[in-house]
């Protein structure tokens, strides 16, 4: 089977990258350029990933259609990218993977973000395209402590929200590389 996943070039998506070739699928990857701060850090991060797991890299470009306040949410990224592969890819039989987790508090990080866009998907694929999150039920600590259990290549990571090289170390993602990972 086929596993379609979004790669930002962060922690959480390359540990679906290794979560997925563990089990065997067959993987490509998409990167998506909706004008965000950190694009090249993150698209230099996405290539190393990917290139490290021999996966084929696609760049897709919605770029200026959304907006990122001060708070840190993105109204409607997550749903944003997931259709974004959808409309890439098309129907077939393959799985839409998403590295959101537990304990963020974004409405496009729940349970309920993941079956309501399933059964959007379901009215144009009739159960032959689905999304996964499979770290949807876990914390930031426990994707960091399968990152350090697999042995995964954290450094190729980026994920400050400034776009900043080096990192700015004060927002919420370089405050987790400083807890999880000692970064």
């Amino acid at each position: 089977m086929k596993a379609f996943i979004l790669l930002s070039g962060g922690v959480d998506s390359m540990a679906c990258v290794n979560f997925y070739f563990q089990m065997g699928y067959e993987i490509e990857c998409f990167f998506c350029d909706y004008g965000q701060p950190a694009l090249i850090p993150e698209k230099q991060a996405a290539t190393m990933i990917s290139d490290r797991y021999n996966t084929t890299l696609h760049i897709l470009k919605a770029k200026d259609l959304l907006k990122v306040p001060e708070s840190g949410e993105i109204c409607g990224r997550n749903a944003l990218l997931v259709w974004m592969v959808f409309c890439k890819a098309g129907l077939g039989n393959y799985k839409i993977i998403l590295g959101i987790h537990d304990g963020t508090g974004y409405s496009d990080c729940s349970p309920q973000f993941v079956e309501a866009t399933n059964r959007v998907i379901d009215c144009y694929a009739n159960g032959t395209v689905m999304l996964e999150a499979p770290f949807l039920n876990w914390h930031k600590a426990e994707i960091a402590e399968y990152c350090k259990d697999n042995q995964l290549p954290y450094e190729l990571t980026y994920s400050c929200e400034t776009g900043n090289t080096p990192s700015c170390n004060l927002c919420s993602s370089c405050l987790d590389r400083k807890e999880f990972f000692n970064d």
